[in-house]
């Protein structure tokens, strides 16, 4: 790790909010890096304070505050109040580092991942979007405004399931086209079944209608892998 913004990113993933870093300036920093922790190696960030050499990107905004001229000068309470300043003007500035370059399409994303969790598309949608890991929550909230921007239709709804079920199959009835067959490949339980409900009312067309089909396959004449062990029947 090497810049606030690193640092941010490591603590989310760790299960911490970027709220919960708190950033020092660092006593001994290195004019080489940014954040000084005792080894260069560091992948993890822990609970004690993160030290942070603001002087080597935002020397503009700390070379006064941070002068050790001005800093013996002030009393502890004064002190007290710039080690706040501090950390309230790291976060900000991690905060324009994490959506520095961000593109319009990221932001409509993000905006539909916040609108999905907050139950704007109903609460079957919103527990769907809360089961899953954020890079999943993002995948429906990409492929939602590709559903709203194009319409509803067989391609996209078969882009979606294969994103959010990777070892899914799809099929599409020969007879009847708008009949489709899906095979998760995992075991049914009520949380699943909820899931698979909201995934089809967000992304099924209305048009079509499909049956799923858990852990057991169905066999097709003709594929030798489906037709052994157990099958399902329809």
């Amino acid at each position: 790790m090497n810049f606030i913004w690193d640092a941010a990113l490591r603590a989310r993933k760790q299960g911490m909010r970027k709220e919960d870093v708190a950033y020092v300036p660092a006593e001994d920093g290195s004019p080489y890096y940014e954040l000084s922790f005792d080894y260069l190696n560091r992948s993890e960030v822990g609970p004690e304070p993160v030290p942070v050499n603001a002087l080597y990107r935002f020397s503009a905004i700390f070379q006064y505050l941070l002068h050790p001229d001005v800093r013996y000068l002030l009393e502890k309470d004064k002190e007290e109040f710039i080690q706040k300043a501090f950390d309230s003007l790291l976060h900000i500035l991690c905060e324009v580092d994490l959506h520095h370059g961000i593109t319009r399409q990221e932001c409509y994303v993000r905006k539909l991942r916040q609108e999905l969790l907050g139950g704007v598309f109903g609460q079957g949608a919103a527990a769907l979007t809360g089961s899953l890991t954020q890079k999943e929550q993002l995948v429906v909230a990409e492929e939602l405004l590709h559903t709203i921007r194009c319409g509803s239709s067989l391609q996209g709804f078969g882009q979606a399931f294969h994103r959010l079920f990777p070892k899914g199959l799809l099929y599409q009835s020969r007879f009847t086209p708008n009949e489709l067959y899906a095979y998760l490949d995992e075991p049914e339980d009520q949380a699943r079944e909820r899931a698979w409900q909201s995934f089809c009312q967000l992304f099924l067309p209305l048009d079509f209608s499909v049956r799923v089909f858990w852990q057991p396959h169905f066999g097709i004449l003709g594929l030798d892998g489906t037709m052994k062990d157990d099958i399902a029947l329809f």
